[in-house]
């Protein structure tokens, strides 16, 4: 009878990871890509609501912003080298006490208090984690409440705020910095080929017709759908990529390249963790600017993941 009863819990058991498992396969898993502005002025300081609005309405399970992973040495360097010598700085001279650490991260994240947050805001900077550090450096700054005044940038008045909304303990990051130098200087030379030839004009006709446009956008309370909307995206997408170019310009197809490997590799950061943590619905923060080409290149890389833009959801 022992031998029996063995075999008969073995079965249920094989049937209950095989039921789990094809409940993981079937899940539709997506992402919301939302376009940031990144800073925004005093006077349009509250342009982050409408857009914190909607994330909270798509009710995401996990978000991705700007950030290089804590393993992606070079992005770090390239761009974040004060925040790697504070890290390396710490390392040297900190131990943390890991019963009050281990303590902190058992809790959920309305259980934490500025104590727990200062302590995990040493611990991500420690591991060399910018998003986690920023992420637990607004908490013991501003609570859960936030600050009184707009910080008027995403990380704070939209990624940090919707974090504390979900209750979430972790953001991911998704960005890559691998050819910022080479992306730069694509983009001096296109710009000094473009005065020579004469298509400079085609930019510049561009970036006034969108100046006028935020401004516009700005002073209306617009600004975040503005910066949203497909035409503007692809605005942003055709100016940063030097697609605004009637003829071919060697350094100007150069830079489009950096542009296009840098939208690609950030898609690669953002589709292997969705594959991986079974999270049914994720948002993305990004500048607008790459709005385009991160939905192109996820969309190459990972079909099986759908992607929507911020004007196709409620």
């Amino acid at each position: 009878m022992k031998n029996y009863g063995h075999i008969f819990f073995l079965l249920i058991e094989f049937f209950l990871t095989a039921f789990n498992l094809v409940g993981q396969v079937n899940t539709q898993q997506e992402v919301l890509i939302i376009g940031t502005m990144h800073e925004v002025p005093k006077i349009i300081g509250n342009s982050y609501k409408p857009l914190l609005k909607k994330a909270k309405a798509y009710d995401p399970q996990a978000i991705f912003v700007e950030r290089p992973q804590a393993s992606d040495t070079l992005s770090l360097q390239n761009v974040y080298t004060k925040f790697l010598h504070l890290s390396d700085s710490l390392n040297s001279s900190i131990a943390l006490n890991q019963a009050e650490l281990a303590a902190a991260m058992a809790k959920p994240l309305s259980a934490m208090n500025t104590a727990d947050f200062k302590l995990l805001n040493r611990y991500y900077i420690l591991e060399r984690d910018y998003a986690n550090a920023e992420y637990y450096k607004y908490l013991s700054r501003y609570g859960f409440s936030g600050p009184k005044k707009p910080t008027r940038n995403e990380n704070g008045d939209l990624t940090a705020k919707l974090g504390i909304h979900l209750g979430l303990k972790e953001i991911h990051s998704m960005d890559n910095q691998w050819y910022r130098k080479e992306y730069h200087q694509a983009w001096s030379a296109c710009v000094k080929a473009g005065k020579k030839d004469g298509e400079i004009e085609i930019l510049k006709k561009l970036n006034k017709g969108a100046f006028w446009k935020e401004r516009y956008n700005g002073a209306t309370a617009q600004y975040g759908r503005y910066t949203n909307a497909p035409k503007t995206t692809q605005l942003y997408h055709t100016i940063n990529s030097f697609r605004y170019r009637e003829t071919p310009c060697e350094p100007c197809t150069e830079g489009g390249k950096y542009w296009d490997l840098r939208n690609l590799e950030m898609a690669r950061n953002i589709g292997n963790q969705i594959r991986g943590n079974g999270k049914e619905r994720s948002v993305v923060v990004v500048g607008a600017g790459h709005v385009v080409g991160l939905k192109e290149a996820l969309a190459a890389e990972y079909p099986e993941i759908t992607v929507k833009l911020l004007n196709e959801v409620k």
